[in-house]
């Protein structure tokens, strides 16, 4: 296929990238419901040009047998979306930007975690078992109102400090944060480039955890290494993202938000939770000054 140039809004890029997928979804997992939901100020640095600390908003819930960390913000924008745009409602969650990142723990294969990266839908799975080594440290804090211990691990690149607390046994946590004998409230890592806040604790409403699917009803499933290379793209390389998520030659030359607002599209470097030595975007996609690749 010949190149092309194509012009194209984000929420396009969205519906095709649930086009051409390659692991089909399962439903052999037993049906789970939330019982207890953790709300979480979650803070980072989105690129290495760009020396500050966003926030979003994110929510694990708790099932009998499996959890979801999920974007509060990108939840109410995905059932209000063509109210937002026609501004029948206000979005209440204009102070927060969300990475479009979610896990699902146990879910949908027992024993395994799903990491989700929208839009594209690229994701990987680790066994849950052993992922994390952690060291348990002196020191007792208090999180929400709950008495909390120390642990630190490195795990990937970053070495973290969390708070877990006994009283809330459930061997869970913010992001992909698991293995300790308790409820990880707040962690950040030693680099100062993430950090999560619990910042509340509340019974849940029942609501069914569930991995999204794109309409496709499948998801492209990699090595850690490969979802981390597509990650980087998005935001170094729009045209070679384009393709390797849609199947499809193109140049990205424009595109927009949901709100129907231009982006302008900058060559940025992304800062990701894992680091892999191997993975150099810069290197591997070196753009050229007049704007080709």
């Amino acid at each position: 296929m010949s190149k092309q140039t194509v012009i194209i809004a984000l929420l396009a890029l969205v519906a095709l990238a649930g086009q051409g997928q390659k692991i089909k979804k399962q439903t052999s997992i037993k049906q789970d419901f939330t019982v207890l939901s953790v709300t979480y100020d979650v803070y980072y640095q989105k690129f290495e040009e760009e020396k500050k600390l966003d926030k979003d908003l994110m929510r694990l819930d708790i099932g009998r047998h499996s959890s979801q960390f999920i974007s509060v913000k990108l939840e109410f924008v995905s059932k209000h979306k063509n109210d937002i745009i026609a501004k029948k409602i206000k979005n209440p969650y204009e102070g927060y930007t969300t990475l479009r990142d979610e896990v699902f723990k146990n879910t949908p294969k027992i024993g395994y975690m799903q990491f989700v990266h929208m839009p594209g839908w690229v994701s990987c799975r680790d066994k849950i078992e052993g992922l994390f080594v952690w060291q348990l440290q002196r020191g007792d804090s208090v999180v929400c109102g709950y008495p909390c211990h120390k642990a630190t691990t490195t795990f990937r690149g970053r070495t973290w400090t969390v708070w877990y607390t006994l009283d809330l046994p459930y061997s869970d946590g913010p992001w992909k944060f698991c293995g300790l004998p308790g409820l990880i409230l707040h962690a950040y890592d030693s680099e100062g480039l993430f950090r999560f806040n619990c910042i509340g604790i509340e019974k849940g409403d029942g609501h069914e955890i569930k991995m999204k699917t794109p309409n496709s009803g499948v998801i492209d499933t990699y090595m850690p290494e490969r979802v981390a290379e597509i990650m980087m793209l998005e935001h170094w390389d729009r045209s070679a993202y384009f393709s390797q998520t849609t199947g499809m030659s193109g140049q990205v030359t424009r595109m927009w938000d949901p709100q129907g607002n231009e982006v302008k599209i900058v060559p940025q470097t992304r800062i990701l939770y894992e680091k892999f030595p191997g993975v150099n975007v810069k290197k591997k996609y070196h753009r050229r000054t007049d704007g080709r690749r």
